[in-house]
């Protein structure tokens, strides 16, 4: 019954995704697969999916049989990638379009991530804190500060931040594209390149900033979506003229490089300054070499949903629903794996059970939650 359940829930997400689906008939394309209501619509579910995601590790944790989930349990990265892709393309997309974006642009741009950020810290902090934690008064400001992550997800909101930062001081001084993105892109190369040898803490806690592979596992597609923004006309023309050899080379790279990335993830690639055996010189090689194999799927898996849309385009009230909500749910649904998991609370003991508690609670959560961040982001917007 609990593998019917999994079996279930893909399933839905499955007819969810391609209710009212609308196919392109042969030398006919959605123009519209990069707009703002069609990136919504696939980041919703790609926020469900890093939920599904996180799910089966954690029944690998807790031994319970992953079922059909075990899939995902080394593909989030591929949902994560879609999120700073459709970023960077969002933000050089208006820039280009609007030319007094970069006016009040910290203020909307982070207004949009911090809100839900704080307001999400708040409810982890009074959780731990009813849940019978002690906590001296310096970690108490660390953790409500953001310095310190009570909820490990809440890393993305971090990096993104940094990015909103050095996108605005860069194009604020520099007036050219070519050469602004350049300096975006070595900026982030030199994130990834600061975030690698920082590893995971003395006991795996990873609940500072840049603890985990996920820090800088798929940050490059930021500016690989500035990038194909910039480029956007001759790109899609390319992709128009190539399409099938497109979508095909995409899809089995894809499927090519998610063999030697599994290889290194269970290999512990990314865990070997634990080995104890390296110099950091060692340390950062073979991190280096992880990251080039996993962000290589990440790409092309990402490029295989970007040319999918060009003939595919999914639009339905579920898919509005889920694009609406989906930061608030990337950023809360940990909150449930958390108590119905490691905490046991409600003692569920099967996979079924925990998948159906933990997408119930994280959805209503995520919508109850969104109705007053999206008014206070709102109200702080329109203050002068």
């Amino acid at each position: 019954m609990d593998q019917l359940i999994l079996w279930g829930v893909l399933l839905a997400i499955f007819i969810i995704s391609f209710i009212k689906v609308g196919i392109a008939k042969k030398g006919e394309w959605h123009e519209d697969f990069l707009s703002l209501q069609s990136s919504k619509a696939i980041l919703g579910v790609a926020a469900l999916l890093i939920v599904l995601h996180h799910l089966s590790q954690l029944m690998g944790n807790l031994s319970m049989n992953q079922g059909p989930f075990a899939a995902l349990e080394n593909i989030g990265v591929l949902f994560v990638g879609l999120f700073f892709f459709f970023s960077g393309y969002g933000l050089f997309y208006n820039k280009m379009r609007k030319d007094d974006y970069l006016n009040g642009f910290l203020k909307k741009r982070l207004t949009t991530i911090l809100v839900p950020f704080y307001i999400i810290i708040v409810i982890f902090f009074i959780f731990t804190l009813m849940s019978g934690e002690q906590m001296a008064p310096a970690e108490i400001v660390a953790y409500l500060s953001g310095w310190w992550l009570l909820n490990t997800n809440m890393w993305y909101v971090v990096e993104i931040a940094i990015f909103y930062i050095i996108f605005y001081l860069i194009f604020k001084f520099v007036k050219n594209d070519t050469l602004g993105l350049t300096l975006m892109t070595i900026a982030v190369a030199i994130f990834i390149c600061i975030a690698i040898p920082v590893g995971h803490g003395t006991t795996y806690e990873c609940n500072k900033w840049l603890q985990g592979e996920w820090w800088f596992n798929t940050s490059l597609m930021f500016p690989i979506g500035m990038i194909f923004c910039k480029n956007q006309e001759k790109i899609v023309d390319f992709m128009k003229k190539y399409y099938a050899v497109c979508l095909l080379v995409c899809l089995i790279a894809a499927i090519g490089f998610s063999f030697p990335t599994t290889r290194v993830v269970d290999e512990g690639y990314y865990y070997c300054e634990y080995a104890g055996t390296f110099s950091p010189v060692e340390i950062f090689t073979i991190k280096l070499r992880a990251l080039l194999v996993q962000f290589a799927m990440v790409f092309f898996s990402d490029m295989f949903v970007i040319l999918a849309t060009m003939k595919v385009k999914c639009r339905n009230l579920a898919l509005d629903f889920l694009g609406k909500i989906s930061l608030v749910l990337y950023l809360s649904h940990n909150l449930f794996l958390i108590m119905f998991g490691y905490a046991g609370i409600g003692n569920i003991t099967t996979p079924g059970v925990l998948t159906i508690a933990v997408l119930s609670f994280a959805l209503l959560t995520a919508y109850l939650l969104f109705i007053p961040i999206n008014a206070l982001t709102n109200l702080i917007q329109k203050k002068k």
